[in-house]
């Protein structure tokens, strides 16, 4: 039979055994809220500095609205801006200019590149002239033309290069007087692509 003082002995040791366990049990429930807030921390600082990378790499717009000739051919000249931070090295581009109608082969296809490199706020100009045999130019009507551009350029800073497609479209003649480049519609983007597979075009502008 127990004596007093070893069934308080037993219960002080029941007690104490007790305590380490929760003890235990929070340590290591404190141990693995500091692993998954140190983890979430390297989430937000990786995520963070993503972010920062898309707002100081070179990035092209076009501010001012693409010129159009037409003379004896069909001259569009683009004029594309760098409002990124950092200056752009390697700048190439491959234009396509195709009838509104996605039936017939392209009118135009070229490549050009630029050896120097593109600061902050500088401008590079693309000219794309496309002869009467393609465009007869003396017309009083001249159906609309998708004008695609592929840009692909390096962030020399970053060590990354990048690719931009310009969706673009000509409205081409009504009535004798001629008509400007406008924004491609969401809608017509799919008709696009659509006309690109059919047609072997390169798909890495397809992809874009």
């Amino acid at each position: 039979m127990l004596t007093l003082m070893e069934s308080e002995f037993g219960l002080g040791k029941a007690i104490k055994e007790g305590t380490i366990k929760w003890s235990s049990i929070i340590g290591t429930s404190a141990t693995s809220v500091l692993a998954i807030t140190a983890l979430i921390t390297v989430y937000l600082t990786v995520a963070a500095w993503k972010v920062q990378q898309e707002t100081t790499r070179p990035y092209f717009v076009l501010k001012e609205s693409p010129k159009v000739e037409l003379g004896n051919e069909l001259s569009l000249e683009l004029r594309f801006n760098n409002v990124g931070i950092h200056p752009a090295v390697n700048l190439s581009s491959e234009t396509i200019v195709f009838d509104e109608h996605l039936t017939a082969e392209p009118v135009y296809s070229d490549e050009a590149s630029i050896v120097n490199e593109i600061p902050k706020d500088g401008a590079s100009s693309l000219v794309i002239t496309i002869p009467s045999d393609e465009i007869y130019p003396k017309q009083l009507n001249i159906d609309a033309h998708y004008v695609l551009v592929d840009l692909r350029y390096a962030d020399p800073i970053l060590n990354k290069s990048y690719n931009q497609t310009i969706y673009m479209k000509w409205s081409g003649v009504h009535e004798g007087k001629l008509q400007p480049i406008v924004h491609v519609q969401v809608e017509e983007k799919n008709k696009i692509l659509d006309y690109f597979q059919r047609h072997s075009i390169d798909p890495s502008i397809r992809s874009h």
